[in-house]
């Protein structure tokens, strides 16, 4: 599972994101992006050669996730041209040398035969790190905060969205399950109320969504400690 995290770098939103995929990467399928529309490109062979998200906003204090699943090949070095488009119609190419300016992600792949259990726990540990690093930068603190107050903060539909589809992708290992499956039941009920434009409502979810993100944290920090993983490292590549 790959893991596309995007910063808005400028203070007006970005509107577009598009990745092209090199050669060795035959990608199969796309976690859902609430409020994205998703488009994509084929070659004469039927393989994806780069996908665009649209429709959708990514403000300055945002992070915008964006998943996919796909088969690699051999090990080596991957290089994931990226396009983003801002709401001014200027376009930041990250397509460059590592070293230069705007360098284009790159993602290096181990050819070292790994047994099937390790491979399910590097998997495991690839999806539970991408998915943690998205909800403990999502800001859930300020939001319980300010629909405590009465206030339902502009934009926050998308981003409970994308947390809730984010957290209803992830293969949790059974440590993680409960507390995983819980959160997302909260994100939804939290996306209903917020919906409905209901804050008194929607203080509980939003409380439990709080709490529930941070307790998750937790317990994943302690589950990749046992797992032997590394506490700062991303799983995904982002710029």
């Amino acid at each position: 599972m790959y893991t596309v995290r995007v910063p808005t770098e400028k203070p007006i939103p970005t509107i577009k994101v598009k990745l092209a995929f090199p050669e060795g990467v035959d990608v199969s399928r796309f976690a859902p992006a609430p409020g994205w529309k998703r488009e994509v490109e084929k070659d004469a062979t039927g393989r994806i050669t780069s996908v665009t998200w649209s429709g959708g906003s990514i403000a300055s204090d945002e992070l915008g996730v964006f998943m996919f699943q796909g088969r690699n090949g051999k090990g080596g070095a991957l290089t994931f041209k990226a396009y983003q488009t801002y709401s001014d119609g200027s376009v930041v190419e990250w397509a460059n040398a590592p070293a230069d300016a705007n360098p284009a992600p790159v993602v290096t792949l181990t050819d070292v035969p790994m047994a099937a259990a390790e491979l399910t726990d590097a998997a495991a540990i690839g999806q539970v790190v991408a998915a943690i690093a998205f909800l403990d930068g999502a800001g859930f603190h300020a939001l319980d905060t300010a629909i405590a107050g009465g206030e339902i903060p502009a934009g926050s539909i998308g981003k409970v969205n994308q947390a809730a589809a984010i957290t209803g992708a992830v293969k949790w290992p059974s440590a993680l399950r409960e507390d995983a499956h819980a959160l997302a039941g909260n994100l939804i009920t939290l996306r209903t109320a917020i919906a409905a434009g209901n804050a008194s409502g929607a203080a509980d979810p939003a409380k439990a969504v709080h709490d529930g993100a941070h307790d998750l944290s937790k317990k994943v920090y302690a589950w990749l400690g046992e797992m032997g993983g590394d506490h700062g490292a991303d799983a995904s590549h982002s710029h």
